[in-house]
């Protein structure tokens, strides 16, 4: 038979202390076990179902998690075994990737713990907050856009994955922007690249530990151009350009002066007062993230 939870014992403890300023309630509970056999492995013991789980069961009021483990063999009943389980509400910061995991379980299958933080990036916007796009005040693009700074949520975390993963395979997961929604994220917004990727012993076994970096824009990550140019698509012009009806015609003001006038999105001119449309470029790869990152 399997080794057996015979139940809570009546002894425990209970505390509050200080931690960085912040109150940290710790608990300790104990429980006898009764082992399948005299030879049973310590670990084998610790892994009895029915024993709380390291960084993944909570106490009995909710307040606390199980932190730590250990088992004691009694000396005269070989059989049986004190285990002696401490909980406390503190938040550690540093976590690895193995953070709030069960421990006896595969760590291939782990959800990493996102760590959020923000960067600074300065952006050329075509339009202003309102949607209007940044014009003078006869409707014509400056030469330039207008630069922004912004500061963008970035996701970092590390992932433990089979060793079976090449660098091939993590060299394509970099700099590259998820084709469908992630972690609630619309597609195009999440650029993701990896920052370490180190293949060694993890946890008893050979695999690799990767740190990957996602930023967010909400903005997504194309290319944006304001659509203007010295000639628009004509339908009653001559030729055809790119199998496009019609031809070019030169893009005049008043004084017949060639300028970079705005244009629709279709090749042709802006409606007088609405400004340029806005052309994007897709400057990433696109790579479905739920194929390699687990959330």
């Amino acid at each position: 038979m399997p080794n057996e939870v015979i139940g809570e014992k009546r002894e425990g403890s209970a505390r509050i202390r200080s931690s960085g300023g912040i109150p940290t309630i710790e608990e300790t509970y104990s429980f006898l076990v009764r082992a399948d056999s005299k030879s049973t492995s310590r670990f084998s013991v610790l892994a009895t179902a029915g024993l709380p789980i390291v960084n993944v069961s909570a106490s009995s009021y909710g307040l606390t998690i199980c932190r730590t483990k250990d088992a004691t063999r009694r000396e005269d009943q070989p059989d049986l075994w004190d285990v002696t389980c401490e909980f406390s509400s503190e938040v550690e910061e540093g976590q690895d990737a193995g953070s709030g995991q069960d421990p006896e379980s595969d760590p291939e299958t782990w959800i990493p713990v996102y760590e959020t933080k923000f960067e600074r990036r300065e952006e050329v916007v075509t339009k202003d907050f309102a949607g209007s796009p940044i014009t003078n005040s006869a409707h014509m693009p400056y030469p330039t856009g207008l630069v922004i700074g912004r500061f963008l949520p970035v996701w970092e975390f590390y992932q433990i994955e089979a060793a079976t993963i090449t660098d091939l395979q993590v060299l394509n997961r970099c700099e590259v922007v998820n084709e469908l929604e992630f972690r609630g994220c619309d597609a195009h917004t999440l650029l993701c690249t990896v920052v370490s990727s180190v293949r060694g012993y993890y946890y008893g076994a050979a695999r690799r530990l990767t740190q990957y970096r996602l930023c967010f824009n909400d903005r997504n990550w194309k290319h944006k151009r304001l659509d203007i140019g010295p000639a628009y698509l004509d339908p009653g012009s001559e030729g055809s350009p790119c199998g496009v009806a019609g031809g070019w015609s030169a893009y005049k003001n008043c004084e017949g002066d060639v300028i970079n006038g705005p244009l629709n999105g279709s090749g042709g001119k802006a409606t007088f007062g609405t400004g340029p449309a806005i052309r994007e470029f897709e400057m990433y790869p696109k790579v479905s993230f739920a194929t390699f990152l687990r959330s």
